[in-house]
C-alpha cells in the first residue's frame, strides 16, 4: 500500500483510508473518538467537511 499523500485527501477513498487508519491506531485506547467525533469524521469521509472545518467544529465542541 501507498502512503498517503496530502492530494488523497481531496478523493474519497484517500479520506477513507486516512481515516480507517487514525480509527486503528486509536482503536481502545483513549483517544478512540466519540460518538460526535465520529459523526464529524463520517462527514469528512463523505466530503461534507474538509479536515479544516472538522478540526474547528471539534475546537469549538471543548470550549466548555
Amino acid at each position: 500500500m501507498k502512503p498517503l499523500q496530502p492530494s488523497d485527501l481531496m478523493q474519497r477513498d484517500g479520506r477513507e483510508r486516512a481515516v480507517a487508519w487514525a480509527l486503528t491506531i486509536t482503536q481502545n485506547t483513549p483517544l478512540a473518538p466519540a460518538q460526535r467525533e465520529q459523526q464529524l469524521l463520517n462527514q469528512f469521509v463523505a466530503g461534507e467537511l474538509s479536515l479544516d472545518e472538522v478540526i474547528t467544529l471539534l475546537d469549538e465542541g471543548t470550549e466548555d
